[in-house]
Formats: C-alpha cells, sequence, structure tokens
C-alpha cells in the first residue's frame, strides 16, 4: 500500500475514532491507590490486584502502586491479594477518577480485615521520575533500549549507525547512567558510543527513569541518573499463563519472535522469557545502508518462593547479538574520509539484505542473579549476589587476509555483591542502611584498545524519610572506595616494551537532601539537593586505539582525576484530571567532567582512517527544563505536548561543549476508543517532533557541521479484538512518516549518511 493510501487509511480510523467519542459512555476514568502495610506503614511491592467484572489485574510496582486505566464508569469488585496478609474482596463505584489506598494487616496464621481510606498519602520519590509502561511501553516493542526511552521528555539516544543506541540523561551518558537489569547493576563494557547496553527491553513490565545524581541509594557513577528495567513480580497465584508477542518492520525487514510463560502456586512462581529477532540493512529515504543488519537471541528465567516472612529469588539470562558495523564509515585513506565527510552519499552502494560482513561484533551478556529476604520487626532485610560475564568480540575489515578469527576480544566478570535493611522507626520515619561491593577483572585478546585490569568497589550508605500528611522529605549519605589496577606495556602496542601496572585509589562521599509538597489534592511539588561523583573509567584512563562500532581513534589519559557532581532539581507534577503536567528544572554543577573531544586532525591506521578523539577534562555547568502536559479538548480526545532543553558549558571558557542534544518539542493528538464493533480498547496517536540545530557549536568544534534542524511525523494505532476468550492486541507505529532525509547530531556517523527513512512496525500480542 502507497503512503497516501496508509496516511487515508489512518484518517479515517482517526475520524471515525473521534466520532464514535462523540457518543459513547464516558471510559476515560483511571482507579489507582497504593497497598501498605497497616503496621510498618511500609509499601507492598508485588501484591496483586484484580478487577474481577473486566477480569484486569495488575500488580503493585516497586513503590506499592497501582493503576488501572481506561474504565467506565460502573460498579467494581476489587480482589486484594499478598503472600501472608487476608484476601480482600471490595466493592467499588467508579464516577470520577478514584483514589484508594490499602492498608492491609499482617498475621502469621489468621488473616485480619483490611482497612481503606481515601487519605491522600504521599509515597513518591523525591527524586524526578518518569515511567514508561502500559500501552507506551507495548509501542517500543522491536525497539532498542535507547530507541525506546527517547519518548521521555530528557531522554536521548547517543548512536553509531541505525542498529547501536544507548540511552543519555540530560545530555550525560555512558558510565553516568546506571541501568539496572531485573534488579541487577548491569556492567557491560560501557566505554565507547558504539557498546549499547545488552539488554532485552521485552522483558520489561515498566521501565523507570530516575532523573538527576542518584548516588547515595545507587551508588558512585550515577551522576545523571538511574534506568530500572523491571520485569513484573513473580505472581504466588495458582495458574499458568503466558504470551506469544510477533513484530515485523518494513524499512529494515525485521522480523522479532518473543514469548513469556510463567506458572505458580501459593508460594513458588517461575518465568520464562525467549527472544528472537533479525534485520536487514536499514534504508534512508534514497539509500541502503550497507552492512547494518543485526541479529539477536535473548533468553531468561526468574523463579522464586515464599513463605510467611522469607523468600528467595533466582534470576538468569543470556543475551547474544551479531551487529553489522556500517561499511561507509570504514575509509581507507585521510583524503577519502575526508570526501565522505563532505560528501552526500556514502559508498560503498548497497541493496537491502540479511547477510552482515566484516566489520562486525559478536556480543554476549551473561546474568546470575540470587536473592533472599526476611521480613523482621524493623522491616525487611535482604541480601542479593549476581554474577556478569560479558564477552565482545570484534571483527575487522581484512584487506590483506583472509582471517576468520576476530581482531579484538574483551571478556568482562563482575561480581556484585548488595546487602540493606529496609526499616521503619516509627508510623512517620522509615529507610534504608546498606553495604554493597563490586568486584571486576577484564581480559583482552587482539589489538590493543584498553588493559587488563582488576577493580574493587565498596559503598555503604544510609537514607531515612520522614512522611507527614502533606509532605516528605528524605535525606541520605554514602561513601564509595574504589581501588583499581591496570596491567599493561608502557607502550601498548610494542611487545617488548616493559610491562606496567599503575593503581589507582578513588574515594568520596555522596549527599542527598529531598522533599515533596502536596498542594491541594492533586498536584505535588518536589525538590531534590544532591553531590555525586564518579572515578574516571578504564576507556577514559587507557584508550588507544580504533573504536572499531564508532569508526573512531580515542585517546585516553591517565593523569584523569574524578568527577564531582553538585546538583539540583525542582518541579512541580499533576497526574489527576483533565489538565496533566509534569515540569522540572535543573542545574549540574561538575567539577573535572570527562567528555571525549573531536580532535583536529584525521589520522590513518592499518586499518583505515579514522577521526581523532581525546579525552579531556573540564569544569562544566549544565542546566535544563524537561516539560510533559496534556489536556481532554472532548471527551476521550487528549492533546499532550512535551518539550526539552539542555545547556552543557564549560565554566572556565564559557563556551558549549560537543555532543548535547538540541532543543527539542513534540505535540501529540490521542483518541481513545473504547469499543467499535468487536474492538475494543484502541488508541490513534498522530505525533511531531521538531529538532533544532545545536548552534551552539562552532563549525571549528568538529569534523563537520552541525545538521540542519528537522521534523518528524509518526503515528500509532492500535487496538484489541477478543479471540477464543483471550483479547487479542495489534498495534501500528509508522516512523518518519513523511520520509524526511535529515541526519541526527547525536549520531557518530551522520559524518557519513543520513537517518533511517519510513518504517512501518506491526505488532500481535497474542496471551494464552
Amino acid at each position: 500500500m502507497c503512503f497516501k493510501n496508509w496516511f487515508k487509511f489512518l484518517m479515517l480510523i482517526a475520524l471515525l475514532s473521534f466520532s464514535q467519542q462523540l457518543y459513547s459512555q464516558n471510559c476515560n476514568y483511571t482507579f489507582f491507590g497504593n497497598v501498605y502495610d497497616n503496621q510498618t506503614k511500609t509499601l507492598l511491592p508485588g501484591a496483586f490486584i484484580k478487577l474481577a467484572e473486566k477480569n484486569l489485574q495488575t500488580v503493585t510496582d516497586y513503590e506499592g502502586h497501582f493503576h488501572f486505566e481506561n474504565l467506565c464508569a460502573g460498579d467494581y469488585t476489587v480482589e486484594i491479594s499478598f503472600l501472608g496478609y487476608q484476601k480482600v474482596i471490595r466493592k467499588i463505584t467508579i464516577a470520577k477518577n478514584l483514589e484508594l489506598n490499602f492498608f492491609l494487616k499482617m498475621d502469621d496464621n489468621a488473616l485480619n480485615e483490611v482497612v481503606i481510606t481515601e487519605k491522600k498519602i504521599i509515597e513518591t520519590p523525591t527524586q524526578t521520575r518518569s515511567v514508561l509502561t502500559g500501552i507506551n511501553l507495548e509501542l517500543t516493542k522491536g525497539a532498542s533500549l535507547g530507541e525506546a526511552l527517547k519518548k521521555i521528555p530528557g531522554l536521548t539516544s547517543l548512536q553509531t549507525g541505525p542498529s547501536i543506541s544507548k540511552p543519555a540523561i540530560h545530555g550525560m551518558h555512558s558510565n553516568r547512567v546506571l541501568i539496572y537489569n531485573a534488579g541487577v547493576r548491569q556492567e557491560g563494557q560501557q566505554w565507547g558510543v558504539e557498546h549499547a547496553p545488552e539488554i532485552d527491553p521485552l522483558i520489561a513490565d515498566q521501565i523507570i527513569v530516575l532523573k538527576g545524581a542518584s548516588a547515595v541509594a545507587y551508588g558512585s557513577d550515577a551522576i545523571a541518573g538511574v534506568i530500572l528495567v523491571e520485569p513484573k513480580p513473580l505472581q504466588y497465584q495458582s495458574g499458568f499463563n503466558g504470551e506469544v508477542n510477533l513484530v515485523g518492520g518494513s524499512n529494515n525487514g525485521q522480523a522479532l519472535f518473543n514469548t513469556r510463560v510463567e506458572n505458580s502456586s501459593k508460594n513458588w512462581s517461575w518465568r520464562a522469557y525467549l527472544t528472537s529477532q533479525i534485520a536487514g540493512n536499514a534504508k534512508t529515504p534514497d539509500y541502503y545502508l550497507d552492512n547494518t543488519g543485526f541479529q539477536q537471541f535473548n533468553g531468561a528465567v526468574m523463579a522464586g518462593y515464599q513463605k510467611n516472612k522469607f523468600g528467595f529469588e533466582v534470576y538468569a539470562s543470556n543475551f547474544i547479538t551479531k551487529i553489522g558495523v556500517f561499511s561507509g564509515a570504514q575509509i581507507g585513506s585521510t583524503t577519502d574520509l575526508q570526501n565522505a565527510i563532505n560528501g552526500t552519499r556514502p559508498l560503498p552502494d548497497a541493496d537491502f539484505g540479511y547477510e552482515i560482513d566484516r566489520p562486525y561484533q559478536q556480543v554476549s551478556h551473561s546474568i546470575l542473579k540470587l536473592k533472599a529476604f526476611k521480613l523482621v520487626n524493623m522491616g525487611k532485610l535482604e541480601l542479593q549476589y549476581s554474577f556478569q560475564q560479558n564477552n565482545r568480540e570484534e571483527y575487522d575489515q581484512i584487506r590483506a587476509s583472509q582471517s576468520k578469527s576476530y581482531q579484538l576480544r574483551f571478556e568482562l566478570s563482575t561480581h556484585n555483591l548488595d546487602f540493606h535493611l529496609d526499616h521503619s522507626l516509627s508510623k512517620n520515619i522509615k529507610g534504608k542502611i546498606g553495604y554493597n561491593a563490586i568486584f571486576q577483572q577484564n581480559f583482552y585478546d587482539g589489538r590493543y584498545l584498553v588493559p587488563f585490569f582488576n577493580s574493587l568497589a565498596n559503598g555503604v550508605y544510609a537514607t531515612e524519610k520522614y512522611v507527614g500528611n502533606k509532605f516528605e522529605i528524605e535525606a541520605g549519605l554514602r561513601f564509595d572506595y574504589k581501588y583499581m589496577v591496570a596491567r599493561l606495556r608502557e607502550n601498548p602496542n610494542v611487545s617488548t616494551s616493559p610491562e606496567i601496572r599503575p593503581e589507582f585509589n578513588f574515594s568520596q562521599f555522596s549527599a542527598s537532601l529531598g522533599g515533596n509538597y502536596q498542594i491541594g489534592s492533586a498536584v505535588l511539588a518536589n525538590f531534590t539537593f544532591s553531590k555525586g561523583w564518579r572515578p574516571p573509567s578504564i576507556n577514559e584512563l587507557f584508550s588507544f586505539g580504533t573504536h572499531q562500532g564508532s569508526g573512531t581513534f580515542e585517546i585516553g589519559d591517565r593523569n584523569l582525576k574524578e568527577e564531582s557532581a553538585l546538583n539540583f532539581a525542582t518541579g512541580l507534577k499533576k497526574e489527576q484530571g483533565k489538565f496533566t503536567f509534569d515540569v522540572n528544572a535543573y542545574l549540574n554543577l561538575i567539577d573535572n567532567y570527562i567528555y571525549l573531544k573531536p580532535g583536529t586532525e584525521l589520522i590513518l591506521t592499518s586499518r583505515g582512517a579514522y577521526p581523532t578523539f581525546n579525552y579531556k577534562q573540564v569544569n562544566a555547568r549544565f542546566t535544563g527544563i524537561d516539560f510533559l502536559a496534556g489536556t481532554e479538548i472532548v471527551n476521550s480526545v487528549e492533546l499532550q505536548a512535551k518539550y526539552s532543553m539542555v545547556r552543557a558549558i564549560d565554566r572556565a571558557k564559557d563556551t558549549f561543549l560537543e555532543f548535547i542534544p538540541a532543543d527539542q518539542y513534540g505535540l501529540s493528538a490521542i483518541w481513545n476508543i473504547e469499543k467499535i464493533g468487536k474492538l475494543h480498547n484502541s488508541t490513534v496517536n498522530f505525533g511531531l517532533t521538531h529538532t533544532n540545530r545545536q548552534n551552539r557549536v562552532l563549525q571549528s568544534q568538529d569534523y563537520a557541521a552541525t545538521p540542519p534542524a528537522y521534523t518528524l511525523f509518526s503515528a500509532d494505532v492500535s487496538t484489541k479484538i477478543t479471540l477464543f476468550k483471550k483479547e487479542v492486541g495489534f498495534s501500528l507505529t509508522v516512523q518518519n512518516l513523511t520520509n524526511l532525509a535529515y541526519r541526527n547530531y547525536l549520531n557518530r556517523f551522520r559524518y557519513f549518511a543520513d537517518e533511517q527513512g519510513r518504517n512501518f512496525i506491526f505488532r500481535i500480542k497474542i496471551p494464552f
């Protein structure tokens, strides 16, 4: 079907949706709340909530929060259950957005009554938070983690071509953004923009983004923030269920198969995931990008046991991918490289195909997690151990050899131990004290990029929170120490050079102070002040060589010092009513900020010609605003607007830093349709995103001028239909609707090629 016909089809659906809603009943109400322990006033993550009439069910998230959206007015039966507490059945009436908080009494033998209250008690983090869940998460299936999170204001994606993407918060990425994968701090080879996180987003029931320095709760490195990829908590309700997801993409021939199966009983529960994905060469509006296909095969299994006040959980996963590296960035001479940067169309010419040739990367990431907890009088004791192994093989473009072996291999092993106590000192005061340790070893084989190293990090921390009627305040303190020793040749590229073993010791305190205040019944104001820090990573200290995936030659500096950050953030949030908003402003002062600065010349190596980049250190200032607002203009028709801005300045020179995202604006029109014939819970979303030119960076600061501004249009259509008593979901996403040719400033391959053109993505979700 041609583009015009597709566009007419989508417009027809939107018009039908609009006309239908003018005469339908109001089915846009939200039922939400929290579940607490009545004695300790602690939240109960993993509690099971069900609306019997609709056969809708959910579990409370890590904050004990639940919500149901798009409900019609009427009477409902709510069922609440949690291990060690009485199952409760209550009747409710929904005639408006309704909040109910449940306080459960615990009894090891008999199960007592549940007290229900409509009094608002604040239980949100004092830190700025965004959540990707529900239909918004469903519509990212098939995308990488970095691409999925671009829906959230303040988050961007640092790219190297169409297949490698890593998330950035407020312009900062890599080691400054901690990612927790199913409760495990992800430890891959974060060095390099082309080392994307090895995470399957399809395991997630929700993705939580905490913006701003989070070192006290999550450890050093969390200067920009934290991303929590959260699977659905195991459900200890008898029964077997699962689902199959199928995804297809038109632009690169993407095909994805994913399945989830789970089974549980009163005390035992298990779940398994499997994902297989393949994609071929991506296409810009005018040409194919040679050797940009990828393949993935991912699996995960989790199992748990809970009885009375004790429980344990096991999680294991393996992520395997083969990624083609765009051959248009692999160039033989500095003259040809300069011509490619100045040109408009990359070489070589390519057609569509699934074959992946050199250069490419073969990556695997394995995780094993063991967790146990016990409820005690003061709260909850938890112990967690995890082991990770990240293997990366890089196969360079070989001109004079038929070798089938890799040219570089990394093996990074990480042991992580965490012990903490969630406690309640009184009805209004609760907190956490804990200790964690991380031990790492890195091995490499082949050409030099970074050396062998061992590192050991230890941290102790404590946080306390006071919860009042309309406000809460939280404070925390942490101390971290990191020791690292490297092993390398004095001249890494000369095998007869003397071996050296430089040692490093880093340590600092982190602190935080934050609060929430409820204004009226719907608006929440918050502020946070935090001090964080980050030791330099191995690549920043010792890199010297070609980064294959990004097509660059990078040079480290072993004299770099640790970064120290002071962060202040404040915001207002309103999540109820016909007009909602979430606006946040921040100031981040970072001393000894480390970044990769473009050099002044191209370098010729035995593997080809590359632009050079050097790790430099400056005192930086980051300021910015994230804004999201929505309003219901007529029944079930909503307009949503968003805006994000970040400014990053070298405080000494008063000049702007490179590779910071430009201002971005977004506007969406959303129709929610309760029912059309046999279709129900349908949504139609037309959106546009405008990205300014990054005109604060001079052409003399980079190898090429920053790309012009551009506006992208998109559309999402989703619906459900009941087949064999199961709700089967369908969705269609159209990216770059007008097939615009443009270049993204945050894509390292913008020097050589345009971004991906129009892409139709079709998804099917089949429960069983």
